[in-house]
């Protein structure tokens, strides 16, 4: 019989042998409708309300596509859209998310942070749809942005501030599409989770890799009946349009330790903000770890 300490090794060593790599699925946000070309993204732009925001829910991302951009695979960008001048600190958080993205490795001549006098940090306020629009146009439009990234509709902590962004970014989308012919923007949001859940730290790590191993196994069986098919309908092998496997997949980022370390490292750059229930958060918080993506429709 197997004995109780023998399983807790084997639990134990899983859980750190998960967090050695890290790992993703459709981290070029493909997506592709039927009868239709993939779409994969070239020029990204991450939208975040507030200094700090960029450790706190999206180092997963960041560091992965920060790396791809660096080797020119895509261009990846960040604007802010506030200094986080609630308690008077704008300054001070203007110079910690420079050092917290330097840490990130987001270069700072792909970075930005607007100080808008109606986007500023408020717990209670939301931000106006067409303000966010206005001041991320020109950003979208210079930098030929095809994928906008920010939170969904709850914004992980139900910020407010955070709530606005995916309105403001549709706003901008649709302004756009109705005065140009070319391809339409596409907005991906950050899944926000429940509560319990999204404090299970490094379990989210093993759990994200499970569901992602046994998606990528279902995708092999289904190539395997379309090979075992194609000998009677040989054209399934040769479709007009041919089907990209990413497109079916979830856009998700799981971070290694390493990765972790550098999300740590950026948040412990924020040091106006490290008060004691923000040293819980980057200990428990599995947006530390592992960050999921949506496709946001009108």
């Amino acid at each position: 019989m197997v004995s109780s300490t023998a399983i807790f090794v084997l639990v134990v060593s899983l859980l750190i042998g998960a967090l050695y790599q890290p790992l993703e699925s459709n981290s070029l946000f493909v997506t592709q409708k039927p009868k239709e070309w993939d779409v994969v993204a070239k020029n990204i732009l991450l939208v975040t309300a507030h200094p700090d925001d960029e450790s706190m829910f999206f180092a997963p991302t960041i560091v992965s596509l920060a790396e791809k951009s660096a080797h020119a695979s895509i261009n990846f960008y960040h604007v802010c859209l506030s200094n986080g001048n609630a308690e008077g600190l704008g300054e001070t958080r203007r110079t910690e998310l420079v050092r917290s993205l330097d840490i990130l490795g987001v270069p700072a001549t792909r970075r930005w942070l607007v100080d808008h006098p109606e986007l500023q940090d408020n717990m209670t306020a939301h931000w106006d749809p067409t303000v966010i629009a206005t001041a991320l146009k020109p950003y979208v439009l210079n930098l030929k942005i095809d994928t906008i990234l920010t939170f969904d509709e709850i914004g992980v902590s139900s910020h407010p501030n955070h709530k606005s962004l995916p309105e403001g970014a549709q706003t901008l989308i649709k302004n756009l599409g109705e005065t140009s012919s070319k391809q339409t923007i596409r907005l991906f949001t950050l899944v926000s989770t429940s509560l319990q859940y999204k404090y299970i730290s490094i379990l989210s790590v093993s759990l994200g890799k499970v569901e992602m191993y046994a998606f990528r196994g279902m995708q092999r069986l289904e190539k395997l009946i379309i090979d075992v098919l194609s000998i009677y309908y040989p054209e399934l092998l040769t479709p007009a349009i041919p089907l990209n496997y990413d497109a079916q997949a979830m856009p998700v980022f799981i971070t290694g330790y390493e990765g972790y370390l550098k999300a740590l490292m950026s948040m412990q750059a924020h040091e106006s903000q490290m008060v004691w229930f923000r040293w819980l958060y980057v200990a428990f918080s599995k947006y530390m770890w592992v960050n999921a993506w949506i496709e946001a429709t009108p």
